[in-house]
């Protein structure tokens, strides 16, 4: 099932596999779509199937990403918390280590904001994706695409 040299894909390949990268735009459920139009159309279109599956393995790494993000959003969120016992008995912050509190609050906010222009950037690159299959070609995600046809031509 490897697509070294598809044929060119019929207008329904493309608003399929079009279907399958922008929903993209729908975090979480959006998985669902890719996952649905690989299962129906897996021995329809090698063109359909290829580009449903990467978006499908590129939409698990975003869920996978966000879960990531605010693990480390929530550590660092907690974290700050677990100082305060350090501030003192008069709730005044140690001179001393003032700088660890600051960087401490700042840290959540980073990471949230880290976070939300991942996010901007992942359903940017699955549009980018979307666009490039209506146009017929053939589109492959950085490093998903390749180890995807690598593990397919493995597994055939």
């Amino acid at each position: 099932m490897a697509p070294e040299q598809l044929s060119t894909p019929s207008q329904n390949d493309k608003i399929m596999a079009v279907l399958a990268h922008v929903s993209a735009i729908l975090p979480f459920m959006g998985v669902i779509a890719p996952i649905i139009i690989w299962t129906t159309q897996k021995d329809k279109s090698e063109y359909v199937a290829f580009q449903a599956l990467q978006a499908v393995a590129f939409q698990l790494i975003m869920i996978l990403a966000w879960f990531v993000g605010m693990g480390c959003y929530m550590l660092s969120f907690f974290a700050m918390f677990l100082g305060i016992p350090f501030a003192g008995e008069s709730g005044q912050v140690d001179p001393s280590i003032a700088p660890i509190f600051a960087v401490g609050f700042m840290v959540p906010f980073l990471v949230f904001g880290a976070m939300f222009v991942g996010g901007a950037l992942f359903v940017i690159y699955g549009l980018i994706a979307a666009i490039q299959v209506f146009q017929g070609k053939d589109f492959r995600y950085i490093i998903i695409g390749n180890w995807l046809e690598s593990y397919l031509k493995k597994n055939n």
